[in-house]
């Protein structure tokens, strides 16, 4: 979704109609699409967009001061204001307090060790 929402649809209208085509047929089709999306970079706005997504989640566990703390955070993120990793902590703290398991497992929350310090800047 961070690289290229587009693919992202056509990955998984490529899955649900998945049962159609052989394995290794719907494995290369994957893909294929996979590292097209990959070479795409993420930008502010993408990377805004899954911060949204994410939010979703917790829209009914989230106390009213709760969501409009996070959504200044993510604000200041698409202003340029503060680093990514700021509203990926937030939303980490989130997922550990409400016990999100999808959300655990998503290597956009934690895609590198920490001390690579990789969100600082993005």
């Amino acid at each position: 979704m961070a690289h290229s929402p587009r693919h992202l649809k056509q990955m998984g209208a490529l899955v649900a109609g998945g049962k159609d085509m052989g394995c290794l047929a719907l494995y290369g089709a994957y893909e294929k699409l996979l590292l097209e999306a990959l070479r795409l970079k993420t930008t502010v706005s993408k990377n805004y967009n899954v911060l949204q997504h994410v939010m979703g989640y917790f829209r009914k566990q989230l106390t009213p001061d709760e969501k409009k703390a996070l959504l200044e955070v993510m604000n200041h993120y698409k202003q340029s204001l503060v680093p990514l990793v700021v509203p990926l902590t937030l939303l980490r703290h989130y997922v550990r307090k409400f016990n999100q398991p999808y959300l655990r497992e998503q290597t956009w929350l934690n895609p590198h060790p920490a001390d690579l310090k990789l969100h600082n800047h993005v």
